[in-house]
């Protein structure tokens, strides 16, 4: 099964990522750390470091970041979603969407000047690589045409085969049959819980490009 969306010709998909995320972030307490081990001070061995800007590791590295973001996205115009906060709209006479998770960010809009604007005010502000059309992102693939964008995720589910031996399994259609109901069974062998939870949790990563087998995952 392939998602399939359609939108405009006139809108395409972009992926921004920046790099060294957290390094981004500033401090609102005082925070000390130790010296890294072989590269501390001759004769100074018990100073500390007084941190100046957030860093990886650190408890508050995360929402340093997320309140730099979202003070530079608000100061460019955008409004945030009230349900969803990693989606911010800037609605101008040409519409610019950002979704955020984290460092990666996907950018669609109808306007190619409006969105060779952001981009560029984006890469003034921090270190960051255009990676041009969305193609991959958390997972999911992306094709485009002209008839919209088809959202699969083909080598995932390559992936969660080949990891868990099933490469030769047979294809069914209905996932589960919705008229079966269980039973306890004490004579049969236990099952590795580690195993069956890291199967189901993949499943139900699987169900953003395949709804038909969400209640198959959930029941589980």
């Amino acid at each position: 099964m392939i998602v399939a969306i359609a939108v405009k010709n006139n809108w395409s998909m972009y992926q921004l990522d920046v790099k060294s995320t957290f390094l981004n972030g500033e401090l609102e307490e005082e925070v000390y750390v130790n010296q890294p081990p072989g590269f501390e001070i001759k004769r100074k061995e018990e100073y500390v470091y007084k941190l100046d800007k957030a860093m990886y590791g650190l408890k508050q590295a995360p929402r340093s970041w997320n309140k730099k973001i979202d003070s530079f996205l608000i100061q460019q115009g955008f409004l945030k979603c009230v349900t969803e906060h990693g989606i911010y709209c800037r609605n101008t006479t040409n519409k610019l969407i950002v979704c955020l998770y984290v460092d990666d960010m996907i950018v669609t809009r109808n306007n190619e000047e409006e969105m060779k604007a952001f981009k560029k005010n984006m890469m003034k502000k921090f270190e960051m690589p255009d990676l041009g059309n969305l193609t991959y992102f958390l997972g999911i693939e992306f094709e485009m045409n002209s008839q919209g964008v088809l959202i699969h995720q083909r080598k995932y589910v390559q992936d969660v085969l080949k990891r868990f031996n099933m490469l030769n399994c047979k294809p069914i259609s209905t996932p589960v049959d919705t008229g079966v109901k269980l039973s306890l069974v004490n004579d049969e062998k236990e099952v590795n819980p580690t195993l069956f939870k890291q199967i189901v949790g993949s499943l139900r990563y699987l169900c953003q490009t395949r709804p038909d087998i969400a209640y198959g995952a959930g029941t589980w």
